[in-house]
């Protein structure tokens, strides 16, 4: 076995693909997203996750016809990692590092609340459990984890996500 692999949200069409919510959000994917000055980006608060600087609430809801939520909801690619909350017991239950969490809002595809479900960033430093996929210095959909982090999760039965070996280029 490798001793560093990949992790992420699983893509498939039939698990729930989101994608992040609020007011004035462009309806065309890639359009420009800006706060009510009409100058500021949103962009850059959604990537780092700091929706408490926003003047308005965002929220993550569905964007494809899945139904299936995933221990890790794939958010299209972007950078924010949703993962649920027996993913997150599992890393502290094993005293993982190299992450950081935060409160997010999932809603179904009829808007209501989506309970279980935590946002999740890596936060590495020297000799963590977690890092960045390629040495990274900022955040990815995909991170790399050690044996022991998928030993964690298979332990408390997360398994619904997508784990394979890591092999740097």
């Amino acid at each position: 076995m490798s001793e560093w692999f990949c992790i992420q949200a699983r893509s498939k069409r039939n698990y729930v693909w989101l994608t992040v919510c609020g007011q004035g959000k462009p309806k065309i994917t890639g359009e420009p997203w800006y706060m009510p000055d009409g100058v500021t980006s949103v962009y850059p608060f959604i990537e780092d996750w700091r929706p408490e600087e926003l003047p308005f609430p965002v929220w993550l809801a569905p964007y494809n016809g899945g139904k299936k939520y995933g221990d890790m909801l794939w958010t299209g690619g972007m950078a924010l990692k949703i993962a649920s909350s027996r993913f997150i017991e599992a890393l502290r239950a094993a005293e993982v590092t190299g992450y950081r969490t935060f409160d997010v809002e999932v809603r179904d595809h009829a808007g209501s609340p989506v309970e279980g479900y935590i946002g999740f960033a890596t936060d590495p430093s020297p000799g963590s459990d977690i890092q960045n996929i390629y040495g990274q210095t900022v955040q990815n959909f995909v991170f790399i984890a050690t044996e022991r982090v998928v030993e964690a999760l298979h332990d408390h039965g997360v398994d619904q996500l997508e784990i394979s070996p890591y092999i740097p280029d």
